[in-house]
């Protein structure tokens, strides 16, 4: 082969190569300026803290500029379609949970697609669910709770932070498989209300409630629930963002510090890498589809 027929195919080769290497250079400069986590609440509550928790452990780790950027609103459509609607460059990011796995079932018209325009970067830690009763209902178990429901059908009521909250959708799992009749009243937000607890709906009971039952102890193990706060970002983000992302994230979850923190605030360290994380959220999605349906939860 004449010189002349081999330097095009050389010089495209080192094209391809350069390319490559800029890409690398790019991903291994993440980043290079403050990146903005998006959070579907108001400061304070769980998710809030969690993300603040793990955006300081990451910053003193590798000296990255985190910002909280506080939503709420629309049972989390703000934050979810201000994240999907981002230039995807990894500097936008939603601080995502359980919502992200209901709103598909609960609304009608989403002006983004949860599945297609959100990509998971790792997932940072679970969150039980407990069952709590007024100190005046006379049960301190999920069975006396359900005898009793049997003996008074249609007077018990069981609240949560809102229609169509995690912990609304949570409440009808244990109502459909218990079979019980209690009515849902929605509040403002979910407050503190572990004054009564008397099943967790955890797979194993908490270490900080080591005396109380799961709901699969009760036998109910269908209604085993639980929340989920991690990170994800807009789809079309590269493969190396999302790599230079989710390194860091899942291996600070690691740390002692942190994993106390979260422990005190009533969640576990449950670091998954992002196909993991995107596994869990699809299969919470067709999960919370049924529980929907068969509530008989209108989508708005």
């Amino acid at each position: 082969m004449s010189r002349s027929k081999t330097m095009p195919a050389f010089a495209l080769l080192m094209l391809g190569a350069a390319v490559l290497l800029c890409g690398r250079v790019w991903a291994a400069d993440y980043p290079d300026r403050p990146i903005h986590w998006v959070v579907p609440y108001p400061p304070g509550g769980t998710t809030d803290v969690i993300a603040r928790n793990v955006a300081q452990a990451l910053t003193q780790a590798h000296g990255w500029t985190i910002v909280i950027d506080n939503r709420a609103g629309a049972g989390g459509q703000l934050a979810m379609s201000a994240v999907a609607k981002s230039t995807p460059d990894g500097y936008t990011l939603l601080v995502s949970d359980a919502s992200l796995a209901t709103a598909p079932s609960l609304y009608k018209q989403l002006s983004f697609d949860p599945v297609k325009d959100l990509r998971a970067v790792a997932l940072f830690a679970t969150v039980p669910h407990i069952v709590v009763v007024n100190p005046a209902v006379q049960a301190s178990s999920l069975s006396e709770l359900i005898a009793l429901t049997r003996k008074v059908p249609g007077k018990l009521n069981f609240g949560s932070g809102g229609v169509g909250s995690p912990l609304h959708l949570a409440g009808e799992a244990l109502r459909l498989e218990t079979g019980m009749s209690w009515t849902h009243i929605p509040y403002r937000g979910a407050g503190p209300a572990m004054v009564g607890a008397i099943a967790v709906m955890s797979p194993q009971r908490l270490l900080t409630l080591p005396d109380v039952p799961t709901v699969a102890e009760a036998g109910y193990p269908k209604a085993t629930v639980l929340g989920f706060i991690g990170l994800h970002a807009p789809e079309g983000t590269s493969a190396e963002v999302l790599r230079a992302i989710e390194i860091p994230a899942t291996q600070a979850m690691q740390n002692a510090d942190l994993r106390q923190k979260l422990t005190e605030q009533g969640a576990d360290s449950a670091p998954l890498a992002g196909a993991a994380y995107g596994k869990l959220v699809a299969d919470e999605t067709a999960r919370w589809r049924q529980v929907v349906q068969a509530a008989g939860i209108e989508p708005q």
